[in-house]
């Protein structure tokens, strides 16, 4: 009789799992499907430091230093990015590349034109005169 029982409270977790692991998965564009989540992008605050620290090591990444610039869903936090060096961690078992997107963007808002990232050209080096001839 338990065993009947756990196998039906299984089935029914498993079914619930499955129905919103749906209502998240991506279409073929890449984008997550509208779910009626919200998402809050926001300076982190110092309180939160253990939950930048638990997204690095969820990401396997070094910890952000500095300022971070972070992103929540449905109050959860799933990715972060460091304003100081643009490093971002991110939780591995949420889509985030959208989220990250938005972060990158709200974080060169945030950073203002002087501190954009640049290309720059690299010099070129001198030519020697005997490498001439």
């Amino acid at each position: 009789m338990e065993t009947v029982l756990n196998a039906l409270v299984a089935r029914e977790h498993a079914s619930e799992l499955w129905h919103r692991a749906e209502g998240r998965r991506a279409n073929a564009s890449g984008f997550a499907e509208a779910d009626g989540s919200t998402m809050e992008l926001r300076l982190a605050g110092a309180a939160e430091t253990q939950v930048v620290r638990r997204l690095a090591a969820l990401d396997d990444a070094p910890e952000l230093e500095g300022q971070v610039l972070l992103a929540l869903i449905d109050g959860e936090a799933v990715a972060a990015l460091s304003l100081r060096d643009q490093r971002v961690v991110a939780n591995p078992f949420v889509l985030t590349r959208d989220v990250v997107a938005l972060l990158r963007l709200r974080a060169e808002h945030l950073l203002g034109p002087d501190r954009r990232r640049r290309l720059r050209r690299v010099p070129r080096p001198p030519s020697s005169p005997s490498a001439v001839r």
